[in-house]
């Protein structure tokens, strides 16, 4: 079997997470909020008139329509896809060519290195300290090296850490690289760069419905870029990619965006609680965020593991080797939940 994988595959590790049953479920960045029942019964309605024996809309006019008007860009400036991570691959699909450079930070979201290895490109990191980018030796490294694409997840995962918009804008300038700017975590501290995506043709903006909509279950993601960019998305975008029914739960979750943003507010005063409170807690480091979770680090890393695990939480653990040496990803779930994770803690 080996001579017939790709040579890019062959030392790649696969995305995993742990599907271990919890009760605590707080190692996915999930929002602890599901859809509201009211909402749900109009879905079910909804059910009724779906003509699923057609193919779903593959421009999915409609959904667009609706994040035109949650975004204040036009329609022509969106593209939909099987949450942000099928757009991530569109966009090494349609500029990464074999060996060439894609650049970001380390540590960030993995899927970023992921996908542009499986294409065959190069994928290479500048390494930062927690909760810090050094923005003028990534604009080096990425002019350095050729650099065709730039990923900056912001907040960034799995630090929680935000990158200014001026210094977005400096890598824009000073680069000669598609920058992708991913936004999966925008409504938990409310800055962007959505609306500069006419001003800068390099520039594209990811977001999704898994976060702070709750709509993780239906993986719902969109792109937004000059009009140039979304018709070359468009060549490698998969037909028919968004189903005909996750279209309309985004389109009614948009409808009803209010309620979703006020489980936003919910998360932020909790996250802000559970920051507040482990910053009294001896032993443990605790990085500021901007986003749905919280970074922990600590000495005893393996004994709060031992007690999370005793009271059924569920976490991203990250070993005690690497840039992540004793870290510890926590969602931020419900206060009840949170409750759980103070009182492991303390007892730690």
């Amino acid at each position: 079997m080996r001579k017939f994988v790709k040579e890019s595959i062959r030392r790649l590790e696969s995305y995993s997470m742990n599907e271990e049953k919890i009760e605590v479920k707080l190692n996915a960045n999930e929002s602890p909020y599901d859809m509201p029942i009211n909402i749900k019964n109009v879905l079910t309605d909804m059910l009724f008139t779906e003509k699923l024996n057609r193919y779903p809309d593959s421009k999915c006019y409609e959904l667009r329509k609706r994040i035109s008007k949650y975004t204040g860009l036009n329609s022509e400036n969106i593209i939909v896809g099987n949450g942000s991570d099928e757009i991530i691959k569109m966009i090494i699909d349609a500029f990464i060519d074999k060996n060439e450079v894609v650049v970001s930070y380390s540590p960030t979201f993995s899927i970023y290195k992921i996908i542009t290895s499986i294409a065959g490109g190069k994928f290479i990191e500048l390494e930062n300290q927690i909760g810090k980018v050094y923005i003028d030796e990534l604009i080096n490294l990425a002019n350095k090296n050729n650099a065709k694409v730039i990923f900056l997840c912001n907040p960034n995962n799995p630090t929680g850490m935000s990158i200014p918009r001026e210094d977005i804008f400096k890598i824009l300038e000073k680069t000669d690289s598609l920058v992708i700017v991913d936004e999966a975590y925008y409504e938990f501290c409310g800055e962007t760069v959505i609306d500069s995506v006419r001003k800068y043709e390099n520039l594209i903006v990811l977001r999704t419905l898994s976060k702070a909509f709750g709509l993780a279950g239906i993986r719902l993601g969109y792109g937004v870029s000059n009009k140039r960019v979304i018709e070359i998305l468009n060549k490698v975008k998969p037909p028919y990619n968004i189903n005909r029914l996750s279209q309309k739960i985004g389109i009614i979750a948009l409808e009803n965006k209010d309620i979703f943003l006020k489980h936003v507010k919910e998360i932020i005063k909790e996250r802000n609680r559970l920051v507040k409170e482990i910053e009294n807690i001896k032993h443990i480091e605790v990085f500021p965020s901007n986003s749905n979770f919280i970074l922990i680090r600590s000495e005893k890393y393996e004994e709060i593991l031992k007690r999370f695990k005793c009271k059924g939480v569920g976490v991203r653990e990250y070993g005690v080797n690497g840039d992540l040496r004793n870290c510890i990803r926590i969602s931020i779930g419900t206060k009840e939940e949170n409750n759980i994770v103070l009182r492991a803690l303390k007892e730690v």
